[in-house]
């Protein structure tokens, strides 16, 4: 269940990705833009950073959707990371000054098969340091 957390986690980073300009934010963002922590109640201006404090629990929703599925399912589970991370589009950072392509600080690797006992689906994913 876990690595479908992060699956749905990995995803979250690439369709963020189509919907984001090329320019690198500056370190001055996070004072330009409103700061949004993870899983607070109310609503948030269209355009925010979004907050990961390190060991804060939040929810992950994962889904199983298709046309050869008799069957759609979904699925939450409760994650935390090991550090404080910044989200702004596709852009990721660490202390909220210095942003990079998430892909340069989160490394996903993602994959996935069946065998006899049924499906699986799996997301690795690790901080590039």
């Amino acid at each position: 269940m876990r690595l479908i957390s992060f699956l749905c986690f990995s995803f979250s980073f690439l369709v963020l990705s189509g919907c984001a300009s090329m320019n690198t934010p500056s370190a001055s963002l996070i004072e330009t833009k409103p700061v949004v922590t993870i899983g607070e109640p109310g609503n948030a201006a269209e355009d925010h950073i979004v907050f990961i404090p390190a060991s804060t629990k939040f929810p992950i929703k994962f889904a199983v959707t298709g046309n050869i599925f008799t069957e759609e399912a979904s699925s939450e589970v409760m994650v935390s990371l090991k550090e404080d991370i910044y989200l702004y589009k596709y852009w990721a950072s660490l202390d909220g000054k210095l942003w990079v392509n998430s892909h340069k600080l989160l490394h996903v690797e993602p994959s996935g098969g069946f065998d006899k006992s049924g499906g699986e689906v799996a997301v690795k994913l690790n901080l590039v340091k």
